[in-house]
């Protein structure tokens, strides 16, 4: 098993790595981090945006949108609720959107802006820079703080402390988890499921699953998630180019680095604020690395520091390698161009799809058995099954007519037929036709007791000549 070893991120002119520092340590052991705390204005900003994901992810399941929750994720119904969007088994297409608005997203705010998505929106870091780091730094104090009590042998005081910390970690990981399972189960089926476990062991499992690993990421793996376990900070140069605005150190004004006053010294006085600052333990001073996760702690350090010595800040800025070498800075280019386009043409797809939808999904399928049957009058009858699903929020009663051709009789055994909303039935009817009548196409029309009315055709079975 990999030995747990707290280590500090150094700083000054002799404790700074030559590279990134890292999280593993020789032999797999577990290295440390005691990122600092500094807010400015570039982490002003970013923990306002924390607070809105982390309400929208958070509020889903417990605010209602008409007569279902806001965002449910329904297994057993097959169908998926989505702030004021229901999505049946039938709407495959929307999963299409979704997919390709989520990859061309990705592709084109990477290619913009950098890693912007890691270090503002990702849960994993919303979580933990918004909510766990905080609860530490409130119950075991300052880096410095931190760092001497668990160098401390364990006492009672210790123990209280870390016992404080890891409880509410427990908390914090025990709402995310119900929250999670409610986004599946609903509220009432989570509240059943934790009140009673035998009585949804599904629902069961994954609250205590998503709680447990919500818990071990908090309070041991953290930023390991970004440099382990993501796939993302391995793909991100694929990505990026030397437009993408990204974090960087202006080498030919910060280099060489040495202390105030020092003669043919660059501005960067060697300070390591910007790596001590580093939830990642990177220095942002080698260049851009996979570490980096763009949260901006380093700009808000850097210029703090600058400005305290009386010296221009953004030393440490959102830049592109172009424009920094003096170049030009093109914020359109032929990726983008792709990307932009590909993004525009599936949100226009769903946005038509979407203003088009009809609450009402009609289906004629023939039933189970023989394909026709002549009555003893002579006349044909098809036995079908009109398979009606209301995508609405209220009652609609249905009736369904024959079109065409004038002599085609519909029997439907209850005239007309509610269907609940958000409800998918079944309903039996027979189609009749004159003596003789072959394989033709027939014409129907279902229509509620409003204003909707739609024409559907199938295809009627018989003996006769086509």
């Amino acid at each position: 098993m990999a030995r747990l070893e707290h280590t500090d991120v150094t700083g000054g002119s002799g404790g700074l790595p030559t590279e990134a520092p890292k999280t593993i340590g020789k032999g797999g052991r577990r290295v440390w981090l005691y990122p600092e705390w500094f807010r400015g204005r570039w982490l002003t900003a970013r923990g306002w945006v924390h607070g809105v994901l982390m309400a929208i992810l958070l509020i889903g399941p417990w605010i209602d949108i008409g007569s279902h929750p806001a965002v449910r994720v329904d297994i057993v119904g097959r169908r998926i609720h989505f702030w004021g969007l229901h999505l049946f088994a039938t709407d495959g297409a929307y999963f299409l959107f979704l997919f390709g608005f989520v990859v061309f997203s990705v592709f084109l705010f990477t290619a913009l802006f950098g890693r912007v998505w890691c270090g503002w929106a990702c849960p994993q870091t919303v979580f933990l820079e918004s909510l766990v780091r905080p609860i530490e730094r409130l119950i075991e104090g300052s880096a410095q703080q931190r760092r001497k009590l668990d160098a401390a042998p364990w006492t009672a005081g210790k123990i209280a402390r870390k016992a404080a910390k890891y409880a509410a970690y427990l908390v914090i990981a025990g709402a995310v988890g119900t929250t999670f399972t409610a986004y599946f189960l609903g509220r009432q089926g989570t509240f059943d499921a934790q009140l009673d476990p035998t009585s949804h062991p599904a629902g069961t499992f994954t609250f205590l699953f998503i709680t447990g690993l919500l818990l071990f990421d908090f309070a041991y793996f953290r930023e390991q998630v970004c440099l382990v376990v993501c796939p993302y900070g391995r793909f991100q140069s694929a990505l990026l180019d030397k437009h993408s605005l990204t974090v960087l150190y202006d080498q030919p004004r910060g280099e060489p680095r040495g202390k105030k006053g020092t003669e043919g010294a660059g501005d960067c006085v060697d300070c390591g604020r910007c790596v001590t600052v580093c939830p990642t333990g990177t220095d942002i001073r080698n260049g851009v690395t996979m570490e980096c996760v763009q949260c901006m702690a380093c700009l808000d350090a850097c210029d703090d520091v600058m400005a305290k010595l009386h010296r221009p800040t953004k030393l440490i800025r959102v830049h592109s390698e172009a424009a920094q070498a003096g170049g030009k800075q093109r914020f359109w280019r032929a990726r983008v161009g792709v990307y932009a386009v590909g993004l525009t043409l599936v949100a226009g797809g769903f946005a038509y799809a979407t203003f088009n939808r009809s609450d009402v999904e009609l289906n004629v399928s023939r039933q189970v058995g023989a394909a026709y049957v002549v009555r003893p009058d002579g006349a044909v009858q098809n036995s079908m099954q009109l398979r009606i699903a209301n995508k609405g929020e209220t009652s609609r009663g249905f009736v369904v007519e024959a079109v065409s051709p004038a002599d085609l009789e519909v029997v439907v055994p209850v005239s007309p037929f509610v269907v609940a909303p958000g409800a998918v039935d079944h309903v039996p009817m027979f189609l009749t036709l004159g003596a003789g009548a072959g394989k033709q196409t027939v014409k129907l029309r279902v229509r509620d007791d409003g204003e909707y009315s739609q024409e559907i055709e199938t295809q009627f079975m018989g003996p006769g000549a086509k």
